[in-house]
């Protein structure tokens, strides 16, 4: 049994799949949104909506707190003269998510080894 993982560097691991799961799915959410402000304001809603839910639970509210971030960002997607840069900031937000769930997963591998 001493061949498996930590429960410590599971956690970890369970980060930064979590942060690459969250940045594929506002990379794909951003590029439903993109061509209809009516379907913004209902998809920006929905996540509004469930991420406030999130934020009241004490055990989940920095999840919360993301998706609320995201729900803002997808809501503003509909207004004209913002919508541009709220599209640019879901794009970079999905990608910084990926990137710091790889890093996550490259740092707990990299610390089992040695």
């Amino acid at each position: 049994m001493s061949d498996l993982m930590k429960k410590e560097n599971r956690g970890k691991i369970a980060i930064g799949t979590g942060g690459i799961a969250g940045g594929i799915g506002i990379l794909a959410v951003s590029s439903i949104v993109a061509g209809s402000w009516p379907v913004a304001l209902v998809v920006g809603g929905l996540i509004l909506w469930g991420s406030w839910r999130l934020f009241q639970k004490p055990n989940s509210a920095l999840v919360g707190m993301v998706g609320l971030a995201a729900g803002v960002l997808v809501t503003a997607t509909a207004i004209p003269l913002v919508g541009g840069l709220a599209s640019m900031l879901l794009g970079l937000s999905g990608i910084g998510l990926i990137a710091g769930g790889a890093w996550a997963i490259y740092q707990t591998v990299k610390s089992r080894r040695s």
